[in-house]
């Protein structure tokens, strides 16, 4: 932090504290548009940043998603503080054994030089177990037990 920064205006730490919200929001619009909100399949045990990237792909497929793309999906930005592109390559590694031990029969394809993509029939697999995943376990019509206070 440079000199001049300690001598700011109750108004000028109101409009950074302002943009940083702004900025903030920004960035958690274009996360949820990079990895839509679904559910996964709990057997899976994928972790966090596993079911993001898969998220993503199934977002970008039947396109490649591109490792820079990839990048900022998981981090925000390209800075020079971003981890080794050799990252993503060990969350693809894990999430595909994950997926191979499920016996989900999703497969990921690597486009070399270039990123990742799900074929069609991964895609179409991956979703029927999305919305399988997504459906109620309970029958309409039965009550939700409620636990007691």
């Amino acid at each position: 932090m440079n000199a001049s920064a300690h001598h700011l205006t109750r108004p000028q730490v109101i409009a950074l504290m302002e943009e940083n919200a702004t900025l903030k929001e920004a960035l958690r619009q274009m996360r949820q548009f990079l990895i839509p909100q679904a559910i996964i399949p709990s057997a899976w045990r994928l972790t966090g940043r596993e079911r993001d990237v898969l998220l993503a792909l199934r977002k970008a497929s039947p396109n490649v998603l591109h490792r820079e793309r990839m990048l900022i999906t998981l981090y925000g930005i390209l800075e020079a503080d971003m981890p080794d592109q050799k990252i993503l390559d060990v969350w693809i590694c894990k999430l595909r054994r994950k997926l191979m031990l499920s016996q989900t029969r999703v497969t990921i394809e690597t486009v070399w030089g270039r990123g990742w993509r799900l074929d069609q029939e991964s895609l179409a697999r991956l979703n029927g177990y999305i919305e399988e995943a997504s459906e109620p376990t309970w029958t309409p019509g039965n009550p939700l037990l409620i636990a007691a206070e």
